[in-house]
């Protein structure tokens, strides 16, 4: 007889760093992962209301991760979040986790009184654009090009 796999997605707390500490280690290759963030910084990131940080355990381990950041909108009175990160385990792509942890975001969104999620990927992730038209998000271009301000590398 096969025991039933337990999966879990829920919204990670300022106490869940070690967890978090954990998932990122797991889900990040080596060579992506840069300096190891401390405990601390980790706690204070997991404690700010305007991050979302959702992990998906499957029999208590981390398979995946997403991560978005809640701002004011400027032309009216309401929040907007920034979906900026989903992370899968290879071994459980395509088994629906990207979407559940997509919806979980939606469902505190909500709850938090946000107007409009954002998110954007490379024109050629097909999986992230199934996974978000799944969802329900409508896609408004088809254009995407990304630059980063390195500001701890000095100007």
């Amino acid at each position: 007889m096969r025991s039933q796999t337990l999966m879990e997605i829920r919204r990670l707390q300022e106490n869940d760093h070690e967890l978090l500490a954990s998932a990122l280690w797991l889900l990040i290759p080596e060579s992506e992962r840069g300096s190891v963030a401390s405990h601390a910084y980790l706690k204070q990131a997991l404690g700010c209301k305007n991050c979302y940080f959702l992990l998906c355990l499957v029999d208590s381990t981390p398979v995946g991760y997403l991560s978005a950041f809640r701002f004011p909108a400027v032309e009216n009175t309401s929040f907007q979040v920034y979906l900026y990160d989903i992370v899968v385990d290879a071994r459980f792509r395509r088994k629906g986790i990207g979407t559940r942890m997509i919806e979980e975001l939606k469902k505190c969104c909500i709850e938090d009184q946000v107007s409009r999620i954002w998110v954007g990927t490379s024109l050629d992730n097909e999986a992230a654009k199934r996974a978000f038209e799944i969802t329900g998000a409508r896609k408004v271009r088809e254009t995407y090009i990304e630059y980063i301000y390195d500001l701890d590398e000095g100007a």
